[in-house]
């Protein structure tokens, strides 16, 4: 999962792609990366790290041109590096650049492809032949719809791309399923793409819509718009978007995800109508609307009995389980009066590994609660995920191979609750890709590359 962004305007756009950079540093943190276009000449900046120690206000400088595209990252595909930072660019008549947010499953087909026509990739990110089979269609052509439409038909997995031509326009593109989000923005005449819509907020452009699965859009440097859905199938968003990984501010699909956590917590209530609970409390950040709709609707006391350290980062998308445990046991504390001798029921996103969720059960039975009832916004996740999310072996997910019970035990909780999948779509309300719940992909991967999912993530 990553977030990425891209605008055209009348003026320099490097400290509004940092500013854009910044709000959607949630979706990762292993790097980030501009580049900006001024005519054919490209101006690049990537890293690993955060946003803000990426880009000093002097490094912002260099940047030039009107037009360019970013990404931060979260690895899924491709160890952290500097060199496998996006986004990335080839120079063809004019330079072509790319950005994406997902995880193409035929990437090792892709990379062969190439290779037999004498194209090496030079990092090891499944953007880099898709960045390829677009500028060399390009070339021919001169047609973006065309060499857009070659990328669709030939990707598979999730995607949404957004980059630029030099001395033309951006572009987006995303897959005909839609599983990762896509927004467009306006402020007077220039535009922005953006993985949320949080990130015109911050930056003040007005929310136009979301681009749809299969469409490809190019806007000139004219600021002419031109789309076209290429190849739409069956829709399947990803359900983790608003479960956990967008922002609450966000708009996805016309849904606000601050109202579909709302909706979770009061199916929720429903599991729980007949427990005797004194206060309920959240794991910040994600389940705080969940949690607070649960406590109204069951009419108890909704307190914060957990503080989030600021300054840690997300620990799902830590990139080891070494760092999620470290991370785990500073990430946390307890205010005591909230939880003790009290019964606790207690809001969390979803259960992964169950790293974090033993810990927390850990720290609020020494701060004297009295019983613990775990909830999980999320039904059990049972599959991997390999369209973005870094769980791609069924391994390393605690539902994959132990019952409620089991996992119960496990954590230390006295009671465990989980969403299930009708409570998640009936919240939701749209058509999801449930594939880490039910086992049932949208779009199906191969044996080899699973198999290279699972030594890629080891590699990391």
């Amino acid at each position: 999962m990553c977030g990425v962004i891209g605008i055209v305007d009348s003026e320099q756009v490097s400290f509004q792609l940092f500013c854009g950079l910044m709000a959607l540093q949630h979706r990762g943190q292993d790097a980030a990366g501009i580049i900006t276009s001024n005519d054919n000449t490209v101006f690049v900046k990537k890293s690993t790290g955060l946003v803000q120690q990426i880009f000093p206000e002097q490094e912002l400088q260099k940047l030039q041109g009107t037009m360019g595209i970013a990404q931060t990252r979260y690895s899924t595909i491709g160890h952290a590096s500097s060199i496998n930072a996006q986004p990335l660019f080839v120079n063809a008549t004019n330079k072509i650049a790319m950005a994406h947010n997902g995880n193409i499953t035929n990437y090792l087909e892709l990379k062969a492809n190439l290779s037999e026509k004498g194209v090496f990739l030079t990092t090891t990110i499944d953007i880099e032949p898709a960045l390829h089979l677009f500028a060399a269609k390009y070339e021919k052509t001169k047609d973006f719809f065309a060499s857009a439409k070659h990328v669709l038909q030939t990707l598979e997995g999730s995607y949404s791309i957004v980059g630029f031509i030099s001395d033309k326009g951006m572009f987006a593109i995303r897959d005909p399923h839609g599983i990762r989000p896509l927004v467009l923005g306006k402020k007077n005449s220039s535009y922005v793409f953006a993985s949320e819509s949080v990130a015109l907020q911050t930056l003040g452009y007005e929310f136009v819509r979301d681009i749809a699965p299969g469409e490809a859009m190019f806007i000139d440097e004219q600021f002419r718009v031109q789309s076209k859905v290429l190849l739409e199938k069956h829709r399947a968003h990803c359900m983790f978007e608003w479960v956990y990984f967008a922002r609450p501010e966000s708009m996805i699909e016309e849904r606000a995800v601050y109202k579909a956590r709302l909706a979770l917590g009061a199916t929720l209530a429903e599991h729980l109508r007949d427990d005797l609970i004194d206060v309920v409390i959240p794991v910040p950040d994600t389940a705080r609307a969940s949690a607070a709709k649960l406590a109204e609707v069951l009419g108890v006391k909704y307190r914060e009995g957990l503080i989030k350290n600021r300054y840690i980062a997300r620990t799902f998308i830590m990139p080891s389980q070494d760092s999620r445990k470290d991370s785990v046991n500073i990430k946390l504390n307890v205010i005591i009066s909230a939880v003790k001798d009290k019964i606790v029921a207690v809001v969390d996103d979803s259960i992964v590994r169950a790293t974090t969720s033993k810990r927390i059960i850990k720290l609020l039975r020494d701060a004297g609660a009295k019983k613990i009832i775990f909830v999980s916004s999320c039904p059990p996740i049972k599959h991997p995920c390999f369209y973005g999310i870094d769980m791609p072996t069924a391994r390393e997910l605690i539902a994959n191979d132990k019952s409620l019970e089991e996992i119960r035990e496990f954590i230390g909780a006295d009671k465990l609750i989980y969403a299930t999948v009708e409570d998640l779509e009936k919240a939701i309300r749209k058509n999801l890709c449930t594939a880490c719940l039910t086992g049932s992909y949208p779009v199906m991967v191969s044996d080899d590359a699973k198999a290279f999912f699972a030594h890629d993530k080891k590699q990391r």
